[in-house]
């Protein structure tokens, strides 16, 4: 496995193609700006972490998170029903009480949990199961079926990311919401991961797109890419059809800021990808709290365009259902 912190706490960045070790951040000095140490408090509580799983399908469109930012904490699970266009959500964000939110530090065997009343989620490495009031899940997810993007890129001037995106992921098991129970099943249903830490930038923003699906040819297509985060040097941006990764570059998101449910355009520098993402339905968040402070709008929607792969494969898309988001935070 590889290191991301080497034994004198020196930090590598860039792709990682094979498996990486627990990220420990004991042997990793922080340091101010002007090359002074950070106490040990301010480090662990300067280190951020989060994990979010989604899933696709024919019928359903399925989000939950868990956040753990040290001085806070956050979860939040939600159904789509694709066919009654009907959302059921439920966040909880409240202080880091003992016990009750916790995220390891091994991104290859993920395990997190939050507890809290109205809302308790697990994830032990290729199981997800959660319970809000509208809202409950208990799946499988095959993660042997798909490479995922590894990447530690600088954040700042002083910090660092370590992101690691998983797309397509078969899944099975049920979803249930009021009045139905959907049965998840491996030809029809895809997930994917996004696991990240660090010691991400005070103020930052980000841009993301993403899906996990099954094309109408019956192949896997995971999709992910971002602006704003993530980029210093390197790109989280790729999409996958089957077990086949192909990297793209630096990608572009035009969208009306004051109506986000218009039309948005997606494409990427090296026209490895042009996309259109028309959104059905968003999600929102604002926190406005002195020292910390979001504001977050994922959207829920259709990806229809083009995507060329390094063997030269162009890839008509229409109507692949998937995520959008635009994130402020100051964290």
């Amino acid at each position: 496995m590889e290191h991301i912190i080497s034994g004198n706490g020196r930090i590598r960045f860039g792709r990682f193609d094979t498996p990486v070790a627990p990220i420990d951040i004991r042997p990793y000095s922080l340091k101010t700006a002007m090359g002074k140490n950070r106490s040990n408090f301010i480090k662990k509580l300067s280190f951020k972490q989060f994990v979010f799983i989604g899933i696709i399908g024919p019928d359903i469109i399925f989000g939950s998170a868990v956040v753990n930012l040290k001085y806070i904490t956050s979860g939040f699970v939600y159904a789509y029903d694709r066919s009654t266009r009907a959302l059921y959500d439920i966040e909880k964000t409240g202080l880091p009480l003992p016990g009750k939110c916790r995220i390891s530090i091994d991104p290859e065997n993920p395990s997190a949990r939050i507890s809290t009343r109205g809302l308790q989620i697990e994830i032990n490495k290729d199981r997800l199961q959660a319970e809000s009031g509208d809202v409950s899940i208990d799946v499988r997810l095959d993660r042997s079926k798909t490479t995922p993007l590894r990447l530690c890129s600088r954040a700042g001037y002083t910090g660092w990311v370590y992101t690691q995106k998983t797309t397509p992921i078969p899944v099975t098991g049920v979803i249930k919401i009021p009045g139905k129970e959907i049965k998840l099943a491996f030809d029809k249903h895809m997930a994917l991961m996004d696991w990240t830490a660090g010691f991400m930038r005070r103020e930052t923003f980000w841009n993301w797109a993403a899906s996990a699906a099954v094309l109408n040819d019956g192949r896997r297509f995971g999709l992910n890419l971002s602006a704003g985060v993530n980029e210093t040097g390197f790109t989280e941006n790729a999409f996958w059809v089957d077990e086949k990764m192909t990297k793209i570059d630096t990608i572009e998101f035009r969208f009306d800021p004051d109506d986000l449910l218009a039309p948005w355009h997606i494409r990427s520098s090296d026209a490895h990808a042009d996309l259109t993402f028309q959104p059905d339905c968003q999600r929102n968040q604002q926190i406005n709290a002195g020292i910390i402070a979001s504001r977050f709008t994922q959207m829920i929607g259709r990806f229809s365009g083009t995507l060329k792969t390094d063997a030269g494969e162009t890839i008509t898309i229409k109507d692949i259902p998937g995520w959008a988001e635009d994130h402020f935070a100051r964290w």
